[in-house]
């Protein structure tokens, strides 16, 4: 497994790094999406990572670059209890809002 952000907060799974490949997904994608994601609760005690309206709006104006943010919104990250990434995927179309079956993480819960 190797560290997927620069302070080694995750790590990304063989299985994860072959889905990224697959599926096309960025490296910087999938930091971003992590760095600044909205935590929701996922099968199996993980917790899935997302991008909302308000975080692209916040990145938009610190200066990232539009198209890396696009790409960003995109992509959403299973990560498990001890903060592997299990695997990551791109977003159905249609569905860019949270599932009403996954609650909002409350603050101050680990992921």
């Amino acid at each position: 497994m190797m560290a997927v952000c620069a302070d080694g907060a995750f790590l990304l799974s063989s299985h994860a790094a072959t889905r990224m490949a697959q599926r096309g997904i960025r490296r910087t994608s999938l930091d971003i999406v992590l760095l600044h994601g909205t935590r929701a609760r996922a099968q199996h005690d993980c917790v899935e990572y997302l991008l909302s309206g308000s975080a692209v709006r916040h990145l938009a104006e610190a200066g990232y670059d539009w198209e890396t943010i696009a790409a960003a919104s995109k992509v959403r990250a299973i990560v498990d209890t001890t903060g592997n990434v299990v695997t990551c995927y791109h977003q159905r179309k249609g569905r860019t809002r949270l599932s009403s079956r996954n609650a909002r993480l409350r603050e101050g819960q680990c992921a």
